[in-house]
């Protein structure tokens, strides 16, 4: 467990070096188990149906985040802010807007329940309101047993696009992104507005805590904060991106406010100069997987994201190539996350902060 001056230690860095963008003060820098990613290892024991519905997601099936990743961490020194988040196994809003919550050993998956853009426009949203209700009970038991050092975020809500093409199939949403844009754009504006009445359901029952909120990203913000993510999009063409979605994007952050992030994986992130022009618009959260391209390739693309805005920047993969870009990289607006299998101890925590920013 982080002690209180810890969290105090954090905070101060998180807002004054991530949020403020001060110079002089290092960049805050997360160490985080990979089973945080992999959140359909939390079940105490498997389904026996291969159908999940939402009276199985309960404390005696599934442990929370911070009892599975965070109570007995061997690295308590960074800024890593523990959370707990209703099971981010489940896709939450899929499942309101009605599709299934298929189950297989190691995985959970959406099926599709929409079966032509036609049938979008009188497709209930929600659908299956049983999924919100249980959102909802599951945040209010975690506020209720929180621990002294733990925050509860909002769970995985995914946007508009990830969430029509779970109801539509991807390739039949794909097809319709061209041969029926108006259907999807139309449906799209519904499950926004769901995703802002979910946030405001949240928001309701998790106040601040120190003085602000956490996030499954391991940060911590001032306001009330959510990372947006439209990961589909990063099949497509950025314009398709800019001409149906990015609207929905925009007033997600109208409503929300400041502190709002956009999620990026590395495999797929042609629209980022087009989120970066989402106004009011935090920053951008990218994560570096093996199968994308090299860090150093990205170096001109993280040094205008900076100067324009902030990074978090997740290092699932090619840490090694970190201590090459990372002198390259202005520390106002950057925060780092490292997976615990590449910084392991306090001392290898200690001694990678050091290298790389002789000033605390």
């Amino acid at each position: 467990m982080k002690t209180l001056a810890q969290l105090e230690k954090s905070i101060e860095r998180f807002e004054a070096a991530f949020w403020r963008k001060e110079r002089g003060i290092r960049p805050p820098v997360g160490v985080t188990s990979r089973a945080t990613w992999l959140p359909v290892r939390y079940l105490r024991r498997e389904f026996r149906r291969s159908e999940v519905l939402p009276e199985d997601v309960r404390p005696e099936a599934v442990a929370t985040d911070y009892e599975f990743a965070f109570a007995n961490r061997a690295v308590s020194s960074d800024d890593w802010m523990p959370f707990a988040a209703p099971w981010r196994a489940i896709p939450w809003l899929e499942a309101a807007c009605g599709c299934g919550v298929r189950f297989s050993t190691g995985a959970l998956a959406p099926e599709p329940c929409v079966g032509s853009p036609d049938a979008l426009k009188d497709a209930s949203i929600p659908a299956r309101p049983a999924w919100l209700e249980r959102l909802r009970s599951e945040t209010e038991r975690l506020v209720a047993a929180a621990p002294a050092d733990c925050w509860i975020s909002p769970t995985i809500l995914r946007g508009p696009s990830d969430v029509l093409a779970a109801m539509r199939g991807l390739t039949n949403f794909l097809v319709d992104l061209y041969d029926n844009p108006e259907a999807i754009d139309a449906a799209a504006e519904r499950v926004n507005r769901l995703f802002m009445d979910t946030l405001d359901v949240h928001f309701e029952v998790v106040g601040p805590k120190l003085g602000g909120y956490g996030h499954i990203f391991g940060y911590w913000a001032p306001g009330r904060t959510i990372a947006i993510q439209e990961d589909v999009m990063g099949m497509c063409a950025p314009s398709l991106y800019r001409d149906i979605f990015m609207k929905h994007n925009c007033e997600i952050v109208r409503h929300l406010g400041a502190h709002v992030l956009f999620h990026l994986h590395s495999t797929g992130f042609q629209h980022y100069r087009d989120v970066l022009t989402i106004p009011g618009l935090a920053g951008l959260q990218m994560t570096i997987e093996s199968n994308g391209p090299e860090l150093s390739a990205l170096v001109p693309v993280f040094q205008e994201i900076l100067e324009r805005s902030r990074l978090a920047l997740f290092v699932d993969s090619r840490f090694d190539q970190l201590h090459d870009i990372l002198p390259k990289l202005p520390s106002e607006g950057l925060y780092l996350v490292i997976p615990d299998d590449r910084i392991r101890t306090e001392k290898e925590y200690e001694d990678f902060v050091t290298e790389h920013w002789k000033h605390d």
